[in-house]
């Protein structure tokens, strides 16, 4: 299932996205509120195993158990400021139905995925919103805003 959820993000294009900008940074928020951050060119790398996400910058592997991860995300160069200032935040997590969203730029495109990479829902929100999510079967999904990605749990 892990596997899926990187697939997921692979799917949604935003690695070729990113790399239309000379460089970008990949981020990932741990469940114990610590971010690492890489640096990515052209040489870099982003895979997965049954158990891990591993990062390759050209020279080195650095690997994250998908238990230690709650949120990935790029940001390039003129994104850093606004990431930086926005809280992107959603709970309760799991959910019955309804999530709260939170800290969302003025009319902000926000989309759910099955953790297959189908779009679930796809809405325009601002600020502080709630999503009815009733409809959804249970299950884990990954909700995006901007390139701000988290995971969620549907009951």
């Amino acid at each position: 299932m892990k596997k899926l959820l990187i697939t997921a993000l692979v799917l949604l294009g935003f690695l070729s996205s990113a790399f239309a900008q000379d460089e970008v940074t990949f981020s990932i928020l741990k469940t114990d509120g610590s971010t690492t951050s890489f640096t990515m060119n052209r040489d870099a790398r982003i895979y997965y195993s049954d158990t891990q996400l591993m990062f390759f910058n050209g020279n080195e592997t650095v690997s994250f158990n998908f238990s230690e991860i709650r949120k990935a995300y790029f940001t390039s160069p003129q994104d850093v400021e606004e990431i930086d200032n926005q809280q992107f935040a959603i709970y309760p997590n799991p959910a019955r139905d309804v999530l709260r969203v939170n800290n969302i730029a003025d009319n902000q495109e926000v989309t759910i995925y099955s953790i297959n990479g189908a779009v679930m829902k796809r809405l325009t929100v601002s600020g502080d919103t709630d999503i009815n999510i009733s409809d959804l079967h249970s299950g884990m999904y990954v909700i995006s805003a901007g390139n701000m990605f988290s995971k969620f749990i549907k009951m």
